[in-house]
Protein backbone atom coordinates (compact mmCIF):
# COMPACT_ATOMS: atom_id res chain seq x y z
CA UNK A 1 0.00 0.00 0.00
CA UNK A 2 1.07 3.54 -0.72
CA UNK A 3 0.74 6.15 2.01
CA UNK A 4 -0.89 9.52 1.25
CA UNK A 5 1.50 12.29 0.20
CA UNK A 6 1.60 15.61 -1.62
CA UNK A 7 4.16 17.31 -3.85
CA UNK A 8 4.47 20.99 -4.64
CA UNK A 9 7.22 23.40 -5.62
CA UNK A 10 6.56 27.04 -6.55
CA UNK A 11 10.08 27.51 -7.96
CA UNK A 12 10.96 27.83 -11.64
CA UNK A 13 14.30 26.14 -12.30
CA UNK A 14 16.51 27.38 -15.12
CA UNK A 15 19.56 25.21 -15.88
CA UNK A 16 22.44 25.70 -18.29
CA UNK A 17 25.96 27.02 -18.65
CA UNK A 18 25.91 30.81 -18.90
CA UNK A 19 22.26 31.22 -17.96
CA UNK A 20 22.99 33.53 -15.05
CA UNK A 21 23.09 36.18 -17.77
CA UNK A 22 19.29 35.90 -18.04
CA UNK A 23 18.60 37.17 -14.52
CA UNK A 24 18.35 40.85 -15.44
CA UNK A 25 16.00 40.34 -18.35
CA UNK A 26 13.71 38.15 -16.23
CA UNK A 27 13.57 40.77 -13.51
CA UNK A 28 12.89 43.62 -15.92
CA UNK A 29 10.16 41.61 -17.66
CA UNK A 30 8.33 41.61 -14.33
CA UNK A 31 9.00 45.30 -13.71
CA UNK A 32 11.61 44.63 -11.01
CA UNK A 33 14.34 47.20 -11.55
CA UNK A 34 15.93 47.79 -8.12
CA UNK A 35 17.72 44.74 -6.78
CA UNK A 36 19.57 43.95 -3.58
CA UNK A 37 22.29 41.39 -4.33
CA UNK A 38 23.00 39.36 -1.18
CA UNK A 39 26.37 37.62 -1.36
CA UNK A 40 29.53 37.14 0.70
CA UNK A 41 33.14 38.35 0.58
CA UNK A 42 34.38 35.10 -0.96
CA UNK A 43 32.05 35.50 -3.95
CA UNK A 44 33.16 39.11 -4.31
CA UNK A 45 36.86 38.17 -4.17
CA UNK A 46 36.32 35.46 -6.79
CA UNK A 47 34.90 38.06 -9.19
CA UNK A 48 31.55 36.29 -9.44
CA UNK A 49 29.58 39.12 -7.85
CA UNK A 50 30.90 41.65 -10.37
CA UNK A 51 30.09 39.28 -13.22
CA UNK A 52 26.49 38.66 -12.19
CA UNK A 53 25.87 42.28 -11.25
CA UNK A 54 27.18 43.19 -14.69
CA UNK A 55 24.44 41.07 -16.24
CA UNK A 56 21.84 42.84 -14.11
CA UNK A 57 23.10 46.34 -14.87
CA UNK A 58 23.28 45.58 -18.60
CA UNK A 59 19.55 44.81 -18.47
CA UNK A 60 18.79 48.16 -16.83
CA UNK A 61 18.57 46.97 -13.23
CA UNK A 62 19.84 49.23 -10.42
CA UNK A 63 21.94 47.19 -7.99
CA UNK A 64 22.89 47.48 -4.32
CA UNK A 65 25.25 44.90 -2.81
CA UNK A 66 25.06 43.41 0.70
CA UNK A 67 27.93 41.16 1.85
CA UNK A 68 27.65 40.94 5.64
CA UNK A 69 26.87 37.22 5.60
CA UNK A 70 28.62 34.66 7.80
CA UNK A 71 29.17 31.03 6.80
CA UNK A 72 26.51 30.18 9.40
CA UNK A 73 24.23 33.20 8.81
CA UNK A 74 22.87 35.01 11.82
CA UNK A 75 19.84 37.02 12.83
CA UNK A 76 22.11 40.07 12.83
CA UNK A 77 23.09 39.44 9.21
CA UNK A 78 19.43 39.27 8.21
CA UNK A 79 18.42 42.38 10.13
CA UNK A 80 21.29 44.41 8.67
CA UNK A 81 20.35 43.28 5.17
CA UNK A 82 16.68 44.10 5.70
CA UNK A 83 17.67 47.65 6.66
CA UNK A 84 19.72 47.99 3.45
CA UNK A 85 16.85 46.62 1.36
CA UNK A 86 14.43 49.13 2.85
CA UNK A 87 16.81 52.08 2.52
CA UNK A 88 17.61 51.23 -1.12
CA UNK A 89 13.97 50.62 -1.95
CA UNK A 90 14.71 47.28 -3.58
CA UNK A 91 11.77 45.57 -5.26
CA UNK A 92 13.63 42.26 -5.67
CA UNK A 93 16.48 40.32 -4.09
CA UNK A 94 19.12 38.10 -5.67
CA UNK A 95 20.77 35.54 -3.41
CA UNK A 96 24.18 34.83 -4.95
CA UNK A 97 26.51 32.24 -3.47
CA UNK A 98 26.20 29.14 -1.35
CA UNK A 99 23.48 28.34 1.12
CA UNK A 100 24.47 31.16 3.45
CA UNK A 101 23.72 34.12 1.12
CA UNK A 102 20.68 32.39 -0.36
CA UNK A 103 19.19 31.59 3.06
CA UNK A 104 19.97 35.12 4.23
CA UNK A 105 18.36 36.66 1.15
CA UNK A 106 15.09 34.80 1.75
CA UNK A 107 14.64 36.09 5.28
CA UNK A 108 15.96 39.58 4.52
CA UNK A 109 12.96 39.97 2.22
CA UNK A 110 10.61 38.56 4.86
CA UNK A 111 11.98 40.67 7.73
CA UNK A 112 11.72 43.86 5.66
CA UNK A 113 8.15 43.08 4.56
CA UNK A 114 7.00 42.23 8.09
CA UNK A 115 8.92 45.12 9.69
CA UNK A 116 10.51 43.03 12.41
CA UNK A 117 13.71 41.27 13.42
CA UNK A 118 14.50 37.77 12.22
CA UNK A 119 14.84 36.97 15.93
CA UNK A 120 11.05 37.21 16.18
CA UNK A 121 10.70 34.52 13.50
CA UNK A 122 13.26 32.30 15.25
CA UNK A 123 11.43 32.44 18.60
CA UNK A 124 7.97 32.11 17.06
CA UNK A 125 6.94 35.47 18.49
CA UNK A 126 6.11 36.55 14.96
CA UNK A 127 5.10 34.53 11.91
CA UNK A 128 6.03 35.47 8.37
CA UNK A 129 2.60 36.77 7.39
CA UNK A 130 3.49 39.12 4.52
CA UNK A 131 5.53 37.77 1.61
CA UNK A 132 8.68 39.74 0.90
CA UNK A 133 9.79 41.05 -2.46
CA UNK A 134 10.46 38.35 -5.08
CA UNK A 135 13.89 36.82 -5.09
CA UNK A 136 16.09 34.89 -7.48
CA UNK A 137 18.54 32.29 -6.19
CA UNK A 138 21.79 31.89 -8.11
CA UNK A 139 23.89 29.22 -6.35
CA UNK A 140 27.66 29.26 -6.79
CA UNK A 141 28.27 26.09 -4.80
CA UNK A 142 26.54 22.77 -5.35
CA UNK A 143 25.32 21.42 -2.07
CA UNK A 144 23.14 23.43 0.27
CA UNK A 145 19.85 22.87 -1.53
CA UNK A 146 18.79 26.33 -0.34
CA UNK A 147 18.00 27.18 -3.95
CA UNK A 148 15.19 24.58 -3.92
CA UNK A 149 13.65 25.15 -0.51
CA UNK A 150 11.53 27.63 1.39
CA UNK A 151 13.39 27.02 4.66
CA UNK A 152 16.32 29.18 5.75
CA UNK A 153 18.66 28.01 8.50
CA UNK A 154 19.86 30.81 10.78
CA UNK A 155 21.84 31.22 13.99
CA UNK A 156 20.30 33.26 16.80
CA UNK A 157 22.94 34.11 19.40
CA UNK A 158 20.26 35.52 21.71
CA UNK A 159 18.65 32.10 22.08
CA UNK A 160 21.70 29.94 21.37
CA UNK A 161 19.91 28.13 18.55
CA UNK A 162 20.50 27.25 14.93
CA UNK A 163 17.27 26.27 13.20
CA UNK A 164 15.10 26.72 10.13
CA UNK A 165 12.47 29.38 9.54
CA UNK A 166 10.08 29.79 6.63
CA UNK A 167 6.79 31.28 5.58
CA UNK A 168 4.91 32.80 2.64
CA UNK A 169 7.24 33.90 -0.13
CA UNK A 170 10.44 32.44 1.34
CA UNK A 171 10.91 30.02 -1.57
CA UNK A 172 12.78 31.56 -4.51
CA UNK A 173 10.73 32.82 -7.42
CA UNK A 174 13.36 31.57 -9.89
CA UNK A 175 16.47 29.47 -9.31
CA UNK A 176 19.17 29.75 -11.96
CA UNK A 177 21.48 26.73 -12.02
CA UNK A 178 24.57 27.86 -13.94
CA UNK A 179 27.46 25.37 -13.63
CA UNK A 180 29.90 27.87 -15.12
CA UNK A 181 29.77 29.72 -11.81
CA UNK A 182 31.14 26.64 -10.02
CA UNK A 183 34.22 26.21 -12.22
CA UNK A 184 37.26 27.08 -10.12
CA UNK A 185 35.66 26.19 -6.79
CA UNK A 186 38.43 24.76 -4.56
CA UNK A 187 38.57 20.95 -4.16
CA UNK A 188 37.81 21.01 -0.41
CA UNK A 189 34.73 23.18 -0.88
CA UNK A 190 33.63 21.07 -3.85
CA UNK A 191 33.83 17.97 -1.67
CA UNK A 192 32.10 19.52 1.33
CA UNK A 193 29.22 20.95 -0.68
CA UNK A 194 28.87 17.75 -2.67
CA UNK A 195 28.50 15.73 0.51
CA UNK A 196 25.99 18.30 1.74
CA UNK A 197 23.92 17.64 -1.40
CA UNK A 198 24.22 13.90 -0.82
CA UNK A 199 23.09 14.23 2.80
CA UNK A 200 19.84 15.93 1.82
CA UNK A 201 18.86 13.26 -0.69
CA UNK A 202 20.01 10.51 1.66
CA UNK A 203 18.03 11.62 4.70
CA UNK A 204 14.96 12.42 2.61
CA UNK A 205 15.23 8.91 1.12
CA UNK A 206 15.53 7.16 4.48
CA UNK A 207 12.99 9.33 6.31
CA UNK A 208 9.54 8.28 7.45
CA UNK A 209 7.88 10.93 5.27
CA UNK A 210 9.46 9.62 2.05
CA UNK A 211 7.09 9.12 -0.88
CA UNK A 212 7.44 7.70 -4.40
CA UNK A 213 7.94 11.25 -5.70
CA UNK A 214 10.60 12.20 -3.14
CA UNK A 215 12.32 8.82 -3.57
CA UNK A 216 12.62 9.35 -7.32
CA UNK A 217 14.14 12.81 -6.77
CA UNK A 218 16.45 11.59 -4.01
CA UNK A 219 17.67 8.57 -5.94
CA UNK A 220 18.64 10.68 -8.93
CA UNK A 221 20.37 13.21 -6.68
CA UNK A 222 22.40 10.51 -4.93
CA UNK A 223 23.32 8.77 -8.17
CA UNK A 224 24.64 12.03 -9.64
CA UNK A 225 26.82 12.57 -6.58
CA UNK A 226 28.06 8.97 -6.68
CA UNK A 227 28.94 9.24 -10.36
CA UNK A 228 30.54 12.69 -10.38
CA UNK A 229 31.78 13.95 -7.01
CA UNK A 230 35.30 12.60 -7.36
CA UNK A 231 35.62 13.96 -10.89
CA UNK A 232 34.42 17.37 -9.72
CA UNK A 233 36.88 17.37 -6.79
CA UNK A 234 39.92 16.33 -8.82
CA UNK A 235 39.06 18.02 -12.13
CA UNK A 236 37.33 21.24 -11.15
CA UNK A 237 37.26 22.46 -14.75
CA UNK A 238 34.94 19.63 -15.87
CA UNK A 239 31.69 21.32 -16.83
CA UNK A 240 29.98 17.94 -17.00
CA UNK A 241 30.89 17.13 -13.38
CA UNK A 242 29.98 20.64 -12.24
CA UNK A 243 26.64 20.34 -14.03
CA UNK A 244 25.92 17.00 -12.36
CA UNK A 245 26.57 18.33 -8.86
CA UNK A 246 24.65 21.53 -9.57
CA UNK A 247 21.61 19.45 -10.47
CA UNK A 248 22.21 17.06 -7.55
CA UNK A 249 22.18 19.99 -5.13
CA UNK A 250 18.86 21.25 -6.45
CA UNK A 251 17.38 17.74 -6.34
CA UNK A 252 18.58 17.31 -2.76
CA UNK A 253 16.87 20.55 -1.83
CA UNK A 254 13.64 19.39 -3.42
CA UNK A 255 13.86 16.00 -1.73
CA UNK A 256 14.36 17.44 1.74
CA UNK A 257 11.63 20.00 1.11
CA UNK A 258 9.18 17.20 0.33
CA UNK A 259 10.10 14.54 2.88
CA UNK A 260 12.35 16.13 5.48
CA UNK A 261 15.63 15.22 7.14
CA UNK A 262 16.64 13.21 10.20
CA UNK A 263 19.21 12.49 12.87
CA UNK A 264 22.23 13.56 10.82
CA UNK A 265 20.98 17.13 10.54
CA UNK A 266 19.55 17.16 14.05
CA UNK A 267 23.08 16.52 15.38
CA UNK A 268 24.88 18.64 12.76
CA UNK A 269 22.91 21.79 13.63
CA UNK A 270 24.15 22.18 17.24
CA UNK A 271 27.69 21.06 16.34
CA UNK A 272 27.73 23.75 13.66
CA UNK A 273 26.45 26.31 16.12
CA UNK A 274 28.89 25.49 18.92
CA UNK A 275 32.00 25.22 16.73
CA UNK A 276 31.11 27.24 13.61
CA UNK A 277 32.19 24.33 11.39
CA UNK A 278 31.27 24.09 7.71
CA UNK A 279 27.91 22.37 7.40
CA UNK A 280 28.96 20.28 4.40
CA UNK A 281 31.95 18.91 6.27
CA UNK A 282 29.69 18.01 9.21
CA UNK A 283 27.31 16.17 6.89
CA UNK A 284 30.22 14.16 5.50
CA UNK A 285 31.58 13.39 8.97
CA UNK A 286 28.22 12.29 10.41
CA UNK A 287 26.95 10.37 7.36
CA UNK A 288 28.66 6.99 7.91
CA UNK A 289 27.41 6.75 11.49
CA UNK A 290 23.94 7.82 10.37
CA UNK A 291 23.83 4.99 7.83
CA UNK A 292 25.00 2.50 10.44
CA UNK A 293 22.48 3.76 13.00
CA UNK A 294 19.48 3.65 10.68
CA UNK A 295 20.41 0.46 8.81
CA UNK A 296 18.07 -1.95 10.57
CA UNK A 297 15.00 0.23 9.94
CA UNK A 298 15.77 0.96 6.28
CA UNK A 299 17.67 -2.10 5.14
CA UNK A 300 16.74 -2.19 1.45
CA UNK A 301 17.27 1.55 0.96
CA UNK A 302 20.60 1.49 2.80
CA UNK A 303 21.69 -1.38 0.59
CA UNK A 304 20.68 0.62 -2.49
CA UNK A 305 22.84 3.52 -1.32
CA UNK A 306 25.79 1.21 -0.76
CA UNK A 307 25.47 -0.25 -4.26
CA UNK A 308 25.45 3.06 -6.11
CA UNK A 309 28.73 3.84 -4.33
CA UNK A 310 30.31 0.61 -5.55
CA UNK A 311 29.31 -2.18 -3.16
CA UNK A 312 28.82 -5.37 -5.19
CA UNK A 313 26.77 -7.54 -2.85
CA UNK A 314 23.40 -9.05 -3.86
CA UNK A 315 22.26 -9.65 -0.29
CA UNK A 316 20.65 -6.53 1.20
CA UNK A 317 21.88 -7.16 4.73
CA UNK A 318 25.48 -7.56 3.59
CA UNK A 319 25.34 -4.55 1.28
CA UNK A 320 23.67 -2.36 3.89
CA UNK A 321 26.27 -3.36 6.44
CA UNK A 322 28.97 -1.93 4.18
CA UNK A 323 27.24 1.40 3.47
CA UNK A 324 28.82 3.35 6.32
CA UNK A 325 32.31 2.06 5.59
CA UNK A 326 31.86 2.87 1.90
CA UNK A 327 31.05 6.50 2.65
CA UNK A 328 33.98 6.67 5.09
CA UNK A 329 36.27 5.53 2.28
CA UNK A 330 34.77 8.14 -0.06
CA UNK A 331 35.36 10.82 2.59
CA UNK A 332 39.00 9.77 2.82
CA UNK A 333 39.45 9.96 -0.94
CA UNK A 334 37.96 13.44 -1.34
CA UNK A 335 39.50 15.11 1.71
CA UNK A 336 36.53 14.84 4.07
CA UNK A 337 38.03 12.14 6.30
CA UNK A 338 38.81 14.30 9.33
CA UNK A 339 36.91 13.12 12.41
CA UNK A 340 34.97 15.54 14.58
CA UNK A 341 37.48 15.29 17.42
CA UNK A 342 40.26 16.42 15.10
CA UNK A 343 37.99 19.25 13.97
CA UNK A 344 37.80 20.44 17.57
CA UNK A 345 34.65 18.82 18.98
CA UNK A 346 35.24 18.30 22.72
CA UNK A 347 33.74 15.61 24.98
CA UNK A 348 32.73 18.33 27.44
CA UNK A 349 30.25 19.65 24.86
CA UNK A 350 28.62 16.34 23.99
CA UNK A 351 25.82 16.83 26.51
CA UNK A 352 24.93 20.28 25.18
CA UNK A 353 25.00 19.01 21.60
CA UNK A 354 22.73 16.06 22.39
CA UNK A 355 20.33 18.21 24.38
CA UNK A 356 20.02 20.66 21.47
CA UNK A 357 19.67 17.84 18.95
CA UNK A 358 16.77 16.42 20.95
CA UNK A 359 14.86 19.69 20.49
CA UNK A 360 14.86 19.18 16.70
CA UNK A 361 11.63 18.29 14.93
CA UNK A 362 13.80 16.41 12.42
CA UNK A 363 14.11 13.46 14.79
CA UNK A 364 10.42 12.69 14.28
CA UNK A 365 11.21 11.85 10.65
CA UNK A 366 14.16 9.58 11.36
CA UNK A 367 13.52 5.89 10.52
CA UNK A 368 14.58 4.99 14.08
CA UNK A 369 13.07 7.32 16.70
CA UNK A 370 15.59 9.88 17.87
CA UNK A 371 16.73 9.44 21.46
CA UNK A 372 19.53 11.03 23.51
CA UNK A 373 21.37 7.71 23.34
CA UNK A 374 20.97 7.57 19.58
CA UNK A 375 22.17 11.13 19.03
CA UNK A 376 25.16 10.49 21.28
CA UNK A 377 25.95 7.24 19.44
CA UNK A 378 25.99 9.02 16.05
CA UNK A 379 28.12 11.83 17.48
CA UNK A 380 30.65 9.56 19.19
CA UNK A 381 30.95 7.25 16.17
CA UNK A 382 31.89 10.31 14.10
CA UNK A 383 34.74 11.49 16.32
Amino acid sequence: MFSPFQYFSPIEFVFGAGRASEAGDRLMARGLDRVLVVTDPGIVNAGIADKVEGFLIASGVAVERFTDVKSNPTVQNVDAGAAVLTEFGANAVVGLGGGSPIDTAKIIAAAAANNCSAHDFMTGERLIEVAGVPHIAIPTTAGSGAESAKVSVLVDHATGEKKGVFGPGTAPWITILDPELMVGMPPWLTAATGMDALSHSLEAYLGLAASPFSDAIAEKGMRLVADYIEQAVFDGSSLEARSALTIASALGGLAKEQSGLGILHAVAMPVGYVYDLHHGYLCAALMPATLDYNRSAALAKTAWVARIFGVDEPDDETAAGLAGATIRALNDRIGMGMGLEEAGVQPADHGVIVDDAMKSYLLKNNPIPGTPEGCLAVLEASL
